[in-house]
């Protein structure tokens, strides 16, 4: 106990759950919410480029555009996931 200290926590013994965290959390939701801008993304486009040039009568964002937004976040984020798991086993 040195200078009054009880216990201390060093970075080797902290980066570890860090890592974990950031490689199995935070990294796939990243990717996720990539995967989902990219959708929703392109979803936008294709709709307001369709009213552009007259197909549709109006522009909107609907509930559907967002749940096939989702495909993407949930396809991105299964990559990166089987991605870490990849790299464990090799």
């Amino acid at each position: 106990m040195k200078d009054g200290y009880i216990g201390t926590i060093s970075k080797k013994e902290n980066s570890g759950s860090l890592s974990f965290v950031n490689n199995y959390i935070w990294a796939p939701i990243r990717s996720g919410l990539y995967g989902f801008a990219m959708f929703f993304t392109i979803l936008l486009a294709v709709k307001l480029f369709s009213y552009i040039i007259g197909t549709y009568n109006f522009f909107a964002v609907e509930l559907t555009d967002l749940s096939l937004s989702s495909i993407g976040f949930v396809l991105l984020f299964l990559i990166r996931e089987l991605e870490n798991f990849k790299e464990k086993e090799a």
